[in-house]
């Protein structure tokens, strides 16, 4: 793991379609906005971002498992509520709120929950870096559907409201308006297999991640494979195309064979798998950071 004379290259079947706005992976992944609550709903919505949640902190919040919760029912015989081991959903005002009683169980499990309320809606796990288990990772609400960000049709939040995932009786939520009548996926990070590689994309310089305290950004390759030697960790390239004003870039897999010099200037350092970083790199210094549209301490805090 100290040797990187031998330093891998990103694999062009590994790069296909990846491209970013800009700063918007580090504002997924890192930026916790808390959003006011839907009316009639104490849940604080969040889109795509919430801290980090300690599988199974709420088990003893007193939710019954395995069971319908209560006679309600909408036309055609959908259930109002319903809850098992690992989640329990109830319509409270115009939304369903599914909390999470457990985001590290198995994927029929919170399937069942949200079918039972008559609502396509998935929890999948990836696997994630460390600082990133047990948290969501992505909100998709599917083809054509409205993003959290512009009417909260689907979102993630807190139960109690504003409280820190991680702390007791804090619980993570799922919200889905009642009107939602697409298919939407929520992604949870889970603890990965040896050798598997992360998806997501959080900066390897944040708080539990390889290079935490290190600032990364704007350092030539050679300063930074430095840092990571003396961590004892590798490194792969991820050659990027700017934007022409700068603001984010893309990724083009038939250019990723270029032989990348300590003098290539870095970017941001992402998280690759458990020992090895994904260095964000161009040959040229450019006026401004492609992947932030300008300084990342202007985007984000590590």
């Amino acid at each position: 793991m100290n040797d990187l004379k031998s330093l891998a290259r990103v694999r062009d079947e590994d790069l296909a379609g990846r491209a970013s706005g800009a700063g918007a992976r580090a504002l997924l992944a890192s930026i916790t906005a808390e959003e006011p609550a839907p009316a009639a709903t104490p849940i604080a919505v969040r889109s795509r971002r919430t801290r980090r949640f300690a599988a199974g902190a709420v088990a003893a919040a007193g939710l019954a498992a395995a069971a319908v919760v209560g006679p309600a029912v909408l036309g055609g015989g959908t259930a109002t509520s319903y809850a098992n081991s690992a989640i329990d959903v109830r319509l409270r005002g115009e939304y369903y709120v599914a909390t999470i009683k457990d985001p590290l169980a198995d994927h029929s499990k919170f399937t069942e929950g949200f079918q039972a309320v008559g609502l396509d809606v998935r929890l999948d796990l990836v696997p994630s870096s460390p600082s990133q288990v047990g948290e969501v990772t992505g909100v998709n609400a599917g083809p054509g559907g409205a993003s959290p960000d512009k009417d909260r049709r689907i979102g993630t939040g807190t139960s109690p409201a504003g409280c820190e995932l991680g702390k007791p009786g804090c619980a993570m939520t799922v919200l889905v308006h009642t009107g939602y009548d697409n298919s939407g996926v929520v992604t949870i990070g889970r603890p990965a297999e040896p050798g598997e590689k992360y998806r997501n994309f959080r900066p390897a310089t944040s708080k539990g991640e390889m290079l935490e305290g290190f600032r990364a950004d704007e350092k030539t390759v050679g300063e930074v494979l430095a840092e990571a030697r003396r961590r004892g960790l590798t490194a792969v390239y991820q050659i990027i195309t700017p934007a022409p004003d700068g603001n984010g870039y893309r990724v083009d897999p038939g250019n990723q064979s270029a032989k990348v010099g300590d003098d290539w200037i870095v970017w941001e350092a992402q998280s690759e798998e458990a020992g090895v970083l994904r260095l964000l790199v161009t040959e040229e210094r450019l006026p401004k950071n492609p992947v932030y549209g300008g300084p990342k301490s202007a985007v984000i805090r590590d």
